[in-house]
């Protein structure tokens, strides 16, 4: 018996996407300084601080999982769990095939095409907003730029798990 793949964030897959927000919410300050400083409308100006605090505060939300040092992914003998979207067990016997979406290194999704519909709290995750849609239904989203661990090595490990699950290109 395989010992289960236990998969945690990765401090850069969080790290990385954080400074986007907070380099938009730093010149958002710093345009509300200005402001300030040029005696500009002061409903205008706390609209900019606003923004600036919203966006700070975004990138402070995302930046805040490289901290987060609790399993998000398992893989094990008996099918694959996902604690960010519902942490249910889904097994293999439901699962026909796996595909990555972009393939390489630089794959930001795993996809599981699955017999039937998923349950409740894995259909309505962030991640699988589409299986909401007419198309999709059976297929479950799973976004792995995050973690620490390459698309390639999630999808060998499935092949060894469960030999029977097609690998779709």
């Amino acid at each position: 018996m395989s010992a289960p793949l236990e998969i945690r964030n990765s401090p850069t897959g969080k790290i990385f996407p954080a400074l986007g927000p907070f380099l938009i919410g730093g010149i958002f300050a710093f345009g509300a300084l200005q402001g300030v400083a040029s005696g500009a409308d002061g409903g205008r100006v706390l609209w900019i601080a606003l923004l600036s605090v919203a966006c700070l505060g975004l990138g402070a939300s995302i930046a805040r999982g490289a901290f987060d040092t609790s399993v998000k992914v398992t893989l094990d003998q008996r099918g694959f769990r996902d604690s960010r979207a519902g942490d249910v067990l889904v097994p293999w016997s439901k699962v026909q095939s796996v595909r990555l979406a972009a393939g390489g290194k630089g794959a930001a999704m795993l996809n599981f095409e699955l017999t039937e519909e998923p349950p409740d709290a894995i259909k309505y995750a962030a991640a699988n907003a589409f299986g909401l849609m007419p198309f999709g239904k059976t297929t479950v989203h799973m976004e792995i730029s995050s973690l620490d661990v390459r698309g390639q090595d999630m999808v060998d490990a499935v092949k060894k798990f469960a030999p029977h699950v097609v690998v779709r290109r």
